[in-house]
C-alpha cells in the first residue's frame, strides 16, 4: 500500500512539473507581443541603412529572429508548466491585457521619439567624463 501512495504522489508531482505544450508556448509568445518587439528593433536598425540595403538586411534577419523566436519557446516550455501557459493566454486574451499592450505600444512609439533627446543627453554626460 505505502508503494501504491509513493508511486502516486511521484506522478502527480511530476506532471505538477511538466514541460508546456509547445503550440502553447507559440501562441504565447505571439499573444505577448514579444516577437514584435524583436522586428521592430531589426526596424529601427533598418532605418540607419541605406534604401538599397534595408530589405537585404531584412532578409538576412529572419533567421536571426527565428532563432531567437525559438529560443523564447524553448525556454518558456522548460520553465512554464502547461497550467501557466493556459493562464497566461486566458490573461492575453482579456481585455485589460489588450489594453496594456495598446498603452505599451503606444508608449514604445513616444519613447522612440523622444530618444533623440535622450540620446543627446547621454552623449553630453559622456562627454563630459570623456575631457
Amino acid at each position: 500500500m505505502k508503494k501504491i501512495v509513493l508511486l502516486l504522489c511521484i506522478f502527480l508531482s511530476v506532471n505538477g512539473f511538466a514541460q508546456a505544450n509547445k503550440s502553447d508556448v507559440i501562441k504565447l509568445v505571439e499573444l505577448s507581443g514579444e516577437i514584435n518587439e524583436f522586428y521592430s528593433i531589426a526596424d529601427e536598425i533598418s532605418k540607419q541603412l541605406s534604401p538599397n540595403n534595408r530589405e537585404s538586411f531584412k532578409k538576412d534577419m529572419e533567421p536571426l529572429l527565428a532563432k531567437q523566436k525559438n529560443n523564447l519557446i524553448s525556454y518558456y516550455s522548460q520553465n512554464l508548466s502547461q497550467s501557466e501557459v493556459e493562464n497566461l493566454i486566458e490573461f492575453y486574451q482579456s481585455p485589460l491585457a489588450k489594453k496594456f499592450m495598446m498603452v505599451k505600444q503606444n508608449y514604445a512609439t513616444v519613447l522612440s521619439n523622444k530618444s533623440e533627446a535622450f540620446k543627446a543627453e547621454i552623449q553630453g554626460i559622456i562627454m563630459k567624463y570623456m575631457m
